[in-house]
């Protein structure tokens, strides 16, 4: 159990980081234009399971390269997104639920893995290799 909390820190430590900013409650967000922008969340949603996605593939490296592995690591990230949708809508008040976000969050860990056929074998990432 700790090897694979070791194999997936950077994993871990991006996962918590978007549970905590999408469990703060919403008057505690610092204001911006930028959320004037329509569908801004939508594509913040899509970016940091993108990033979440890539990052967690990239550190399954250590591991057989199987095709059933990278999707279990997909649905486990979507499962976990899904259960932070419930969360907002059951224990923060300020904030609800959005069934588009998890469709962002779907479409960010697609483009997640997209990224990561295309662009995982780069030497540059060799550091997220455990």
């Amino acid at each position: 159990m700790l090897s694979y909390m070791f194999q997936y820190k950077f994993t871990i430590l991006l996962a918590l980081l978007i549970a905590l900013l999408s469990l703060i409650p919403g008057q505690n967000m610092p204001g911006s234009f930028l959320f004037s922008i329509p569908h801004y969340d939508k594509m913040i949603h899509m970016g940091m399971y993108a990033a979440l996605g890539f990052v967690a593939l990239l550190e399954s490296r250590k591991s057989p390269p199987r095709l059933a592995m990278h999707m279990l690591i997909i649905f486990s990230i979507f499962a976990l997104s899904a259960l932070i949708e419930v969360l907002q809508a059951t224990v923060v008040a300020s904030r609800a639920a959005e069934w588009y976000d998890l469709l962002a969050n779907f479409l960010g860990l697609v483009a997640g893995y997209i990224a990561y056929r295309l662009v995982g074998r780069w030497k540059i990432f060799n550091f997220l290799r455990s």
